[in-house]
C-alpha cells in the first residue's frame, strides 16, 4: 500500500497585505495497492426496551388496543403505547420488534464472515453483556448460539452506550498484525454518559480503531453519534425504519472488505507565524473535523479513517497567516500522513506576491461546500446553548447556501427545522434528516 496526497494550490499565493489573512488548501489523500486484510469486530446492539417494542400497522395497532387496552408513556425518551397486558409468544412472531431486526442482521453478518475474521457481540441497556467475546468467525454456531440470546434479553429502560463501547474496547489487543478493527454501534435512543462516550471514541481511534454508528428512527441523539464516528473517521447512517437495518449492516461490512488503506492519521506541525481556523472534510462525507491539539496549538492531529479502493481522502483546510514581504516564500505547515507502516510528509509553501487574488477562483466552489458544514456546525452549536433564534437564522443562511448549490429539497429541510426550532424550541425530526443528508454532499466534490 502506497499513500499519495495532492495539495491545491502549490504553492499557495498569497496578496501582499499588512494584516494576517486565510489561506486555503484543498487536500487530496489516496492510496493504491490493495490486500484483503482480517477483520476484527465488535457489534453494540442497544437492546433497552425501547428496541423491544413491537412495530405495527396502524389496523394491527386498533385491534390490539381493542383486546388489551393502552395508554401513552416515554420509554428511553421515546413516546409509546403501552399495552395493559403484554403480548403473547405467538403475537411477538406476528409483531417483530427493533430487536428483532437487529438479530436478523447480525445473523446475516455472521454468516458472512471468512474464517480469519474474527466477531464479538455487546448488549447494552441500563446493564451491559459481554454476549459473545472476540470469537474466530470459524466457530459460527457458538457466534450464532449467543446472538439469539438477544432478544430475551431484560438489560433494564435505559441505554449506556459508554459501558457498551468500553467492553466493546476491550475485544481488541494490541498486536502488530495488519488486520482491519471496526466497532459498530446501533441505537434508537438517548444516552446519559456524552462526555465519557466522546473520550471512549478518541481512546478508539488513538488504538487504530474505527468506529461506526447506525442511529435507528427519531429519537437518538445523531449529533453525539455523528462526533463518535468522525473522531475515527467512521461511517455515521440513519436507519429510518427498522427493517433497513440489515441493509445498513451489510453496507458497512462491503465498505470494510474494500478498505485499501486503513486508519489514516494527518498531523499538522505549525510555525508560531500561522494558525488552523478551521478544516473540513469534503469526502468521503461532508463534515467539520476537530483536530486534537498539543504543543500549544503547533501541532495537531486528525484521524481520517479508512479508505476503500477508489476513494479518497478530500479535505479543505483554512489557515490564519501572518503578513509577508513581496516574493517572500514561508512554509504555512508540514503535513505527515500515515496508515499502518507506510508514512508520507510534505510542506506547505506560501509565496507572497503583490499581484495574487486569495482564495483563488478555482477553489470558491470547494469552499462554499466546506462553509454548508461549518454553518450547520455552527447552527448546531447554537441549539445546544438554548440560542434558538441564532440557530434558526444560521439554518436560514445554510438553506441560502444549499440553493446556491442547487440542492432545494436539503434547503426546504434546513428552513423546516429553523421554524421547528422557532415554534417548538427543540430539534425534530427534519434535524436528523438535515444532518445526514448534509454529509453526503460532499460525495459529487471531484
Amino acid at each position: 500500500m502506497l499513500l499519495q496526497i495532492r495539495c491545491t494550490p502549490e504553492p499557495i499565493v498569497l496578496p501582499v497585505l499588512k494584516q494576517p489573512q486565510i489561506a486555503y488548501l484543498h487536500l487530496t489523500i489516496a492510496a493504491t495497492g490493495y490486500s484483503e486484510l482480517p477483520l476484527h469486530l465488535a457489534v453494540v446492539a442497544d437492546a433497552s426496551r425501547s428496541m423491544r417494542i413491537p412495530i405495527v400497522n396502524e389496523q394491527q395497532f386498533r385491534d390490539l388496543v381493542r383486546q388489551s387496552g393502552a395508554h401513552e408513556v416515554l420509554v428511553d425518551g421515546v413516546p409509546v403505547w403501552q399495552l395493559r397486558n403484554p403480548l403473547s409468544v405467538e403475537q411477538r412472531t406476528l409483531y417483530p420488534s427493533p430487536i428483532t431486526y437487529t438479530t436478523h442482521a447480525i445473523h446475516s453478518l455472521i454468516e458472512r464472515l471468512v474464517p480469519h475474521d474474527r466477531l464479538a457481540l455487546i448488549a447494552c441497556a441500563s446493564d451491559t453483556i459481554v454476549l459473545a467475546p472476540s470469537t474466530p468467525a470459524t466457530r459460527r454456531t457458538e457466534l450464532v448460539s449467543a446472538l439469539m440470546r438477544l432478544p430475551a434479553l431484560r438489560l433494564g429502560e435505559t441505554t449506556n452506550l459508554a459501558q457498551g463501547l468500553q467492553l466493546a474496547l476491550a475485544q481488541f489487543v494490541t498486536t502488530d498484525e495488519d488486520i482491519i478493527r471496526r466497532i459498530i454501534l446501533l441505537t434508537d435512543g438517548f444516552t446519559g454518559d456524552t462526555t465519557l462516550c466522546i473520550s471512549l471514541a478518541r481512546e478508539a481511534a488513538n488504538r487504530g480503531i474505527t468506529l461506526s454508528t447506525i442511529g435507528l428512527g427519531g429519537a437518538f441523539e445523531e449529533h453525539l453519534l455523528v462526533q463518535l464516528a468522525d473522531l475515527s473517521g467512521g461511517r455515521a447512517s440513519f436507519v429510518h425504519e427498522a427493517t433497513e437495518i440489515s441493509a445498513t449492516i451489510a453496507t458497512e461490512l462491503d465498505s470494510i472488505r474494500q478498505i485499501t488503506a486503513q486508519t489514516i492519521t494527518l498531523q499538522l506541525t505549525l510555525p508560531q507565524t500561522v494558525a488552523l481556523r478551521w478544516i473540513v472534510r469534503l469526502t468521503p462525507s461532508l463534515t467539520t473535523l476537530t483536530p486534537l491539539s498539543t504543543e500549544h496549538g503547533r501541532r495537531l492531529t486528525v484521524h481520517l479513517g479508512d479508505l476503500q479502493r477508489g476513494e479518497a481522502a478530500q479535505l479543505v483546510c483554512a489557515f490564519l497567516v501572518a503578513p509577508g514581504a513581496a516574493d517572500q516564500r514561508r512554509r504555512l505547515a508540514r503535513f505527515q500522513i500515515r496508515s499502518g507502516r507506510s508514512t508520507i510528509e510534505h510542506d506547505v509553501i506560501a509565496h507572497y506576491r503583490p499581484d495574487a487574488v486569495n482564495p483563488p477562483p478555482t477553489l470558491l466552489p470547494i469552499i462554499s461546500r466546506a462553509h454548508i458544514a461549518l454553518l450547520k456546525q455552527r447552527a448546531e452549536q447554537a441549539r445546544q446553548q438554548g440560542d434558538y433564534m441564532t440557530a434558526a437564522h444560521l439554518l436560514r443562511q445554510l438553506a441560502a447556501r444549499l440553493h446556491e448549490l442547487t440542492e432545494p429539497e436539503l434547503a426546504a429541510l434546513a428552513l423546516a427545522e429553523a421554524n421547528n426550532l422557532i415554534q417548538q424550541q427543540q430539534p425534530g425530526i427534519t434535524a436528523k434528516e438535515l444532518t445526514y443528508a448534509t454529509r453526503r454532499l460532499g460525495q459529487t466534490t471531484s
